[in-house]
């Protein structure tokens, strides 16, 4: 990649955007594996006594060793970034050339609250990651549930806005749609999981039947999981722009990349 004077690293977009995306899903994964692997039976426990086969996830990323340190590590990678992307999608959406010409500055606050969800939904995810529901159960159900509330709500808020500010048509050769039609997907995924890990959360609990601890777990590995998804959209939506830091200042930004070298760079 041609780089500028004070240009100190440019990346394309796509690539910070899948990498990132792995932090999360290869310790979620790796959290499970370890946890099946090196401490099923207390993993799998259950205040009922009844048969269990997966851990729910606070049991396989928070109460042992490795699995809490794998855990921490690759979400504190994660969560940096996520706030540069937070603006930059906000940036993204008040630059669209087709945004709407009525209610501008409307518009442009719904973009700034849901770049502060996005914010906020990334504060709660570090905050529950950091404090264990081994360390302090109460307050790491009250971050949970502050984090996959306003997690919905920036899905749904993100998505309308991705669609009302003309970037689900700006984008070329349909990629605009496929996102969209992507966001919606993965949104309605990771609302149906939480209502169905909900429920049989309560079920296990009145009724403490054979295996429904694990459907919860299975609930619970897809709200992470859609989540992740829903973000890695973005991947779409920056296609063809950067991520560069300059030298004299520092700082962040993302523009667009010369299409003619990505051009020879296949070739």
């Amino acid at each position: 990649m041609a780089l500028g004077d004070e240009e100190v690293i440019s990346l394309p977009f796509r690539y910070v955007i899948c990498g990132l995306a792995c932090l999360p899903t290869s310790a979620l994964f790796l959290c499970v594996l370890c946890a099946l692997l090196l401490h099923y039976d207390k993993a799998t426990e259950t205040h009922c006594g009844v048969d269990n086969w997966l851990p729910s996830v606070s049991a396989a990323v928070s109460t042992f060793a490795p699995e809490k340190y794998i855990w921490r590590v690759l979400l504190g990678l994660h969560g940096g970034p996520r706030f540069i992307f937070a603006v930059a999608n906000r940036n993204y959406l008040v630059s669209s050339p087709l945004q709407p010409l009525q209610n501008t500055a409307i518009f442009k606050t719904m973009c700034n609250v849901a770049c502060f969800i996005h914010i906020f939904e990334n504060i709660f995810l570090l905050l529950l990651t950091a404090i264990s529901s081994v360390e302090n159960h109460e307050l790491h159900k009250i971050c949970f549930g502050i984090f996959g509330a306003s997690a919905l709500v920036y899905m749904c808020l993100s998505t309308y806005l991705f669609s009302y500010s003309g970037r689900r048509r700006a984008l070329s050769s349909n990629i605009g749609e496929k996102s969209f039609e992507y966001k919606c997907l993965f949104a309605g995924i990771s609302f149906l999981s939480m209502i169905l890990a909900g429920y049989l959360y309560y079920r296990h609990n009145m009724y403490c039947e054979t295996g429904v601890y694990t459907l919860f777990a299975l609930a619970e590995y897809f709200i992470i999981l859609s989540n992740i998804a829903f973000h890695l959209t973005l991947y779409y939506d920056f296609q063809g722009k950067s991520l560069t830091i300059g030298a004299s200042s520092s700082s962040f930004q993302y523009q667009l990349l010369p299409m003619h070298e990505r051009r020879n760079r296949e070739e």
